[in-house]
């Protein structure tokens, strides 16, 4: 089991995940299991398994089978981190959104537009997905980025 205290460390260039002396390559995760790891991020702090059931009830009609399937998947594959508390497991997560979210960006942007934001950018504005007020909020955000630097 990874301790869930260890500090997490993203790597950008190679996908992976360090946490401790664990280290994890970074993928896609399926459908099913990115709503666990979605409801597990919304939370604050680690949660019980019951939790699921609450989150997800109006979205998903799961099993309790299937929701501990999904979290184990996630724990081998080292998403999350299980500890025991009483009579009771705790689920964590060990990836954070941000991370995930980064590398869902890098992988869309690598696989569909040759790893050019600007390419992207002609796509959206060419198929009219970008409005004038979005080009100009895009602009402001550029220009306040370049400030920072």
């Amino acid at each position: 089991m990874i301790d869930k205290s260890a500090q997490i460390f993203y790597n950008k260039e190679n996908n992976t995940t360090n946490v401790g002396e664990y280290r994890m390559k970074m993928r896609k995760l399926p459908e099913s299991e990115l709503e666990i790891m979605i409801a597990l991020w919304e939370a604050d702090g680690p949660v019980p398994r019951n939790y699921f059931d609450k989150k997800l009830k109006e979205r998903k009609n799961w099993a309790d089978s299937t929701i501990l399937s999904l979290l184990g998947r996630l724990q081998e594959k080292g998403f999350l981190s299980c500890s025991k508390q009483g009579n009771r497991n705790l689920y964590m997560p060990l990836v954070s959104e941000e991370e995930y979210l980064a590398y869902e960006n890098r992988s869309f942007l690598q696989k569909l537009h040759g790893n050019s934001i600007r390419n992207l950018v002609a796509s959206m504005v060419e198929s009219r997905d970008l409005t004038q007020s979005d080009l100009d909020d895009l602009q402001h955000y550029l220009d306040q980025m370049k400030k920072e630097e």
